[in-house]
């Protein structure tokens, strides 16, 4: 990653999830770890890479 934080649209175009999903992950606290700077939201790119991680599942009947 070029820059250590990325914003909310920064991290839909990595990722290719909608911003609206990071939103709404930020809301239920089903999402990577984030910063919030007054109005505005970053990601740290290994906090993301940590929770990508951490959603591997073997099989469908794996809890989530």
């Amino acid at each position: 990653m070029a820059s250590e934080y990325l914003n909310t649209d920064q991290l839909a175009e990595q990722t290719g999830i909608a911003s609206s999903t990071w939103c709404k992950r930020r809301v239920t606290g089903n999402g990577p770890a984030y910063i919030k700077a007054g109005r505005l939201v970053f990601y740290r790119w290994p906090d993301v890479e940590a929770w990508f991680a951490d959603q591997l599942r073997t099989s469908t009947s794996d809890a989530a």
